[in-house]
């Protein structure tokens, strides 16, 4: 009985792995299951920080600002300090079916290799990773309470993204082609709150790499610093 269930076993183990090595991966992921699952996460931050240049008014933008604080990490991928109020960004190159919404902790990404199989990675919602990263912000800018914080989850042009249009005025999830007019219509909107001098000391505040801080946490070093003032 115990060799049969073996047997049962390892046809259903050769059958998914014949269905798997049947997918089009260019078509669907442009890399490997393997690569999906444990390679290395893909960003599209360049095309994000292309769209964000054109933005017009002062501002001045963060590029992979990391902080540590007892072994928790807060990250974001992009951090634009605008007139209009500080805007940060998550910037995912992911493929497949992108499923989730704001509330729900972990997001599923669906890659399908036939109509009866399909393969599901899970991964952290990232506009709750942006939330944490604001919480830090707002620690690390105590005397400036009123500042206005905007979160963006940005998908790659190459994913069905199915909850696309499931925020408000403050959090948006949308795919790369549509950014552009999103944060128009967010700068549109929007009061202008921040003075030149003000994004130019928050910059300068966020920006300092390499020093350990009194609360024990400290700055990781930012690999790219873009900035560009009043178009």
């Amino acid at each position: 009985m115990l060799s049969v269930l073996c047997l049962i076993l390892v046809l259903i183990y050769l059958y998914r792995n014949h269905l798997y090595n049947k997918l089009d991966r260019n078509k669907l992921s442009h890399s490997s299951y393997y690569d999906v699952t444990y390679g290395g996460e893909r960003k599209c931050s360049g095309e994000v920080l292309r769209m964000l240049r054109d933005v017009g008014g002062y501002k001045k933008i963060l590029v992979n600002w990391r902080y540590m604080e007892n072994a928790e990490a807060f990250a974001a991928d992009i951090i634009m300090i605008h007139e209009t109020g500080i805007y940060v960004v998550e910037a995912k190159d992911y493929q497949g079916w992108i499923s989730g919404n704001p509330e729900e902790e972990y997001w599923v990404q669906t890659l399908c290799a036939s109509q009866l199989t399909s393969y599901k990675n899970y991964f952290y919602n990232p506009l709750l990773k942006n939330e944490a990263c604001i919480a830090r912000l707002q620690k690390e800018l105590p005397d400036m309470k009123w500042l206005p914080y905007f979160s963006l989850a940005v998908f790659g042009n190459s994913c069905e993204l199915e909850n696309a249009g499931l925020s408000d005025n403050t959090s948006k999830i949308i795919l790369a082609r549509q950014l552009s007019y999103t944060i128009y219509g967010m700068v549109r909107s929007a009061r202008k709150f921040l003075a030149p001098q003000v994004i130019d000391e928050i910059y300068d505040r966020l920006s300092v790499s390499g020093k350990v801080k009194s609360t024990g946490g400290r700055y990781s070093s930012i690999q790219a610093v873009s900035t560009w003032g009043r178009r």
